[in-house]
């Protein structure tokens, strides 16, 4: 099996995960697709340096995913409007890139700053433990913790609010 072989067989069970991933952080499909090309372009090209093998490959190529995303971010000059996961065209989506968020929720997650959705995100749409969110954003564990901490609570307290206005509505 040559390495080209081993890279796309370890990559094909994870680009659903990382797609998802990518759009939940950029907020749209057009920078999330972007953001997995070029992470398996990086990711391709220092395969050899991946250490761990198999096991390691997840957690590196997600590594490298959130690094690229956070680039997009940072080269980000304009405001992009966002798409609520509803409206992402079905055709273009294949079954493991399918998103199963709340409109709700999602619109409030959607609204929180970039490195806090990004904790969120990485949190519950990955089910990442905390260490792991440190090491794959290259900040401290405290940070990490005090950025979720922080996001849940803006979080509760705007679900909270919309659920109060639609019971007075009612």
């Amino acid at each position: 099996m040559t390495s080209e072989d081993r890279f796309f067989a370890l990559f094909k069970p994870e680009a659903g995960r990382l797609y998802r991933t990518a759009w939940a952080i950029l907020g749209n499909e057009a920078d999330a697709g972007d953001a997995v090309q070029e992470t398996t372009i990086r990711a391709y090209r220092a395969f050899d340096q991946l250490k761990g093998g198999a096991v390691a490959f997840p957690a590196w190529i997600r590594r490298i995913l959130v690094n690229t995303c956070t680039q997009i971010i940072r080269k980000r000059t304009r405001v992009i409007p966002v798409e609520r996961p509803e409206d992402l065209s079905e055709e273009r989506m294949t079954p493991d890139m399918q998103l199963s968020l709340d409109g709700d929720v999602w619109d409030a997650v959607r609204e929180l700053d970039e490195r806090y959705r990004a904790v969120v995100v990485l949190r519950f749409l990955n089910d990442m433990q905390l260490e792991d969110i440190a090491t794959a954003l290259d900040i401290p564990l405290g940070t990490v913790k005090s950025r979720l901490h922080t996001a849940l609570k803006v979080l509760r307290t705007k679900l909270q609010a919309e659920n109060g206005e639609r019971r007075g509505a009612v």
